[in-house]
């Protein structure tokens, strides 16, 4: 790429990156409250292991439509017991068809660099670059990989930063 090209800039108000359960949740949470977000570079925890849903990750994915896109695909419903990798792998797709999360497999961010709550990147496929600016950056790598665990972090992750949103519009 040439060097005086200048990049278009994607501005967003929450950044996601790393793998697991833990991006996706993030992203449908802060989605639920109408935040929007980016994720980039998310590749699933591929594990065929069957596990239960607990009553506390069904209570938080509930209000968001996850559990009816769910359904479908749990061994049962009482309890809730799914695969990791299919549970991921439709929770991915639930995030792929929300207006409010623009999800970007395949994708490289260079020289991410941590600004306050938020970042700057650049973003890459390979050939083109663009320049990321994000208010919230959230680097789900260390989160919990357990499909319960993951969503209870996600969540809670993702309503403080609505809630600090909230408080920054009310001040």
């Amino acid at each position: 790429m040439s060097e005086n090209k200048a990049l278009v800039t994607i501005d967003t108000p929450l950044l996601i990156v790393g793998g697991g359960p833990a991006a996706l949740i993030v992203g449908t949470v802060a989605s639920g409250y109408s935040l929007s977000s980016l994720i980039v570079g998310h590749e699933s925890k591929d594990s065929d292991e069957m596990f239960g849903l607990d009553d506390k990750a069904i209570a938080l994915l509930k209000p968001h439509g996850v559990i009816n896109v769910l359904r479908p695909y749990a061994e049962s419903y009482e309890p809730f017991v799914i695969t990791a990798s299919l549970f991921e792998k439709v929770l991915k797709h639930h995030c792929v068809v929300n207006m409010n999360i623009t999800l970007y497999d395949g994708m490289e961010l260079l020289d991410l660099s941590p600004d306050g709550d938020g970042a700057k990147a650049i973003m890459s496929d390979g050939e083109t670059q663009w320049l990321i600016q994000a208010d919230h950056l959230v680097d789900t790598t260390n989160l919990a990989t357990d499909p319960n665990a993951a969503t209870r972090e996600g969540a809670a992750i993702a309503e403080a930063i609505v809630a600090e949103k909230i408080a920054a519009k009310s001040a």
